[in-house]
């Protein structure tokens, strides 16, 4: 089971189909490494066919059906295994280099190659049909970080190689972040193999340290 699960919220937004696609990736990545969350996910669907087959035969149900009908994930078990994220890998063949990739992740590494950025982590951009979030996965090597920086916007980050720590706690692979929001934070890789992590803002990170001013407005045109 992951130390740090995906938001029920969240998991009830993907099983119904109606999150963003930057989002949605994130919690499909989640969901693909992460036992106990694809085990509500596939409850969720279930309560959600359920109610909407009871839907067309007796009308409508109302809330006190939904919450019924939610009720029915008590049964679902927390404490699967934490499987590695290398048995978890779904069909298809992984590009060279991208073996850690879930299947979720696979279609938009096409063409995709790293580049490296200011600060000395590495980044790829992940093209986007809604274009709502902005969603890149991050390479950092052990012991580098990011920017100190705080958020102004919805974050999410999902761990899919080595692992982080911040001031708000230790991901490893299969994690599942939300932004601390206002709240400074500087992820600093784990010693191991490099940190991969997949990042999706609503809206432009805030650099906080001492060139954060200078900074911010490349951050905000996309050049950061």
């Amino acid at each position: 089971m992951s130390r740090h699960p995906a938001p029920d919220e969240l998991l009830l937004d993907y099983a119904a189909g109606v999150l963003p696609e930057g989002p949605a990736l994130a919690v499909a990545l989640h969901v693909a490494i992460d036992p106990a969350s694809r085990r509500v996910v596939e409850r969720l669907r279930d309560v959600g066919a359920a109610l909407i087959e009871g839907e067309a035969t007796t009308g409508d149900l109302g809330d006190a059906a939904l919450e019924q009908a939610l009720a029915r994930l008590d049964g679902v078990p927390v404490e699967a295994p934490r499987v590695p994220a290398a048995a978890l890998r779904q069909s298809g063949v992984a590009r060279p280099g991208f073996d850690w990739a879930p299947a979720p992740l696979r279609p938009y590494l096409a063409g995709k190659a790293w580049k490296r950025m200011f600060g000395g982590f590495d980044e790829i951009r992940i093209g986007l049909r809604d274009g709502t979030h902005r969603v890149s996965l991050l390479r950092l090597e052990p012991g580098k970080g990011l920017p100190v920086h705080r958020h102004v916007a919805a974050e999410f980050t999902i761990v899919l190689q080595g692992g982080y720590t911040d001031n708000t706690g230790n991901y490893g692979v299969g994690d599942f972040a939300v932004g601390p929001g206002p709240q400074e934070h500087e992820p600093i890789a784990d010693p191991g193999e490099p940190c991969i992590a997949l990042i999706v803002v609503e809206k432009p990170i805030v650099l906080t340290g001492v060139w954060g001013r200078l900074l911010n407005p490349l951050v905000r045109w996309g050049w950061m």
